[in-house]
């Protein structure tokens, strides 16, 4: 069976299109936290990779649950400081061999993040591309991270479209209005965490009712961000229920037809379908 059909088997329901299940948080009850996103209706689930050290932990999550995927990736804070000659063209190779995995979907967590410094900036612009560069030639999405670093995102995306049409989203959007419009004008998606139900998110509510509802995805990002009424506690997939019904409300649609919007969204970015 391809990995296309995996989607089409299923009857959508709720996606959480970004969380770390391989993480430390879920080592004791992972078994109950999928158990529990089944339960709010959040049937799908596609964990991301953060580096290379920890990617057979999230293949092996991925391979033992059906509704579980997962990507590869290195996340721009754990770009190293120093390269070798040939550092970009291994990392080219590790993400190829990694994608040819079923159940891999995607490329990413990759971006830039210059929040604490841009000492590796130069570094994490040359990942980024790298990464861009493979899911577009692979014919994968790539999942971004950006925080503190949109002229550069725009720039590394921009011009990878331009070269290549890569495909993708802006994870756990943050940003301005100016990101997302250069984002959406490059066919990216933008995918929304539990922040937008947080009190002074106001100014990411006026980009949620920007967006348009057929390239807009929700997530967790789970163990973080735990969304309202759980924030500061352990967030978990089940919880996205919450971000998908602040959105709705934004939006003013019902929550069912923005979880069959998401859902849509979803496949048609990973799967094509």
């Amino acid at each position: 069976m391809n990995q296309n059909q995996y989607f089409l088997d299923m009857k959508p329901k709720i996606v959480d299109s970004h969380c770390h299940l391989d993480f430390k948080d879920f080592s004791d009850d992972l078994d109950l936290v999928i158990k529990n996103a089944k339960s709010s209706e959040v049937e799908y689930l596609l964990s991301i990779s953060i580096d290379f050290i920890n990617f057979e932990k999230i293949y092996e999550i991925a391979s033992k649950y059906k509704n579980i995927w997962c990507t590869t990736g290195v996340h721009p804070n754990n770009v190293p400081k120093r390269f070798t000659d040939n550092e970009i063209e291994k990392l080219m190779i590790i993400l190829k061999k990694n994608l040819s995995k079923k159940k891999v979907v995607g490329v990413g967590e990759t971006g830039l993040d210059f929040f604490r410094s841009s000492d590796n900036k130069n570094n994490q612009i040359s990942y980024f591309d790298a990464h861009l560069y493979t899911a577009a030639k692979n014919d994968y999405p790539v999942i971004v991270h950006t925080r503190e670093a949109d002229v550069d995102t725009i720039n590394c995306i921009d011009n990878s479209f331009k070269k290549y049409s890569t495909r993708g989203l802006i994870h756990c959007f943050s940003s301005t209005k100016e990101l997302a419009s250069k984002v959406l004008d490059n066919g990216f998606y933008i995918s929304f965490s539990g922040i937008v139900t947080f009190k002074k998110a106001s100014n990411l509510i006026d980009i949620v009712k920007y967006v348009p509802l057929d390239r807009i995805l929700i997530e967790t990002d789970a163990p973080y961000l735990a969304p309202e009424p759980f924030r500061g506690k352990r967030n978990e997939p089940s919880y996205v229920i919450h971000t998908l019904k602040k959105i709705a409300e934004i939006k003013k649609i019902k929550n069912d037809e923005l979880a069959k919007i998401t859902t849509e969204n979803f496949f048609s970015l990973f799967t094509g379908t």
